[in-house]
């Protein structure tokens, strides 16, 4: 087997470059890494407070009992209308969080 002729030896600045860059790319791939585990415990927290959620809602709308007059007590209609709004909060106010995370990260990389 003949090779052709030339010098196949490289330059100490391309191997340098080469090496820098492969680094910075593995740098990179271990925060995403990182990044993406830490979203595991936020994770298992809120799980566990929609399952503690949706328990006390339950225990709460079976506490609705109805009148002899066939109306069910409305007594508490607020507390019921509150604790079902807590989702929609937590979630509005994780897309705000997610987006200034995300704005803040992309000005750092800049």
């Amino acid at each position: 087997m003949s090779y052709p002729p030339g010098n196949f030896t490289a330059r100490a600045t391309v191997v340098n470059r080469t090496h820098r860059v492969v680094r910075e790319q593995a740098q990179n791939m271990r925060e995403q890494r990182e990044r993406s585990r830490s979203l595991w415990v936020p994770l298992v927290i809120c799980s566990l407070l929609m399952m503690a959620l949706c328990y006390s809602v339950w225990f709460m709308l079976d506490g609705y009992d109805v009148t002899p007059s066939g109306i069910p007590d409305a007594s508490d209609q607020i507390m019921l209308l509150l604790i079902w709004s807590i989702p929609v909060i937590g979630a509005a106010l994780g897309l705000v969080w997610f987006k200034r995370e995300r704005e803040r990260m992309s000005e750092g990389a800049r």
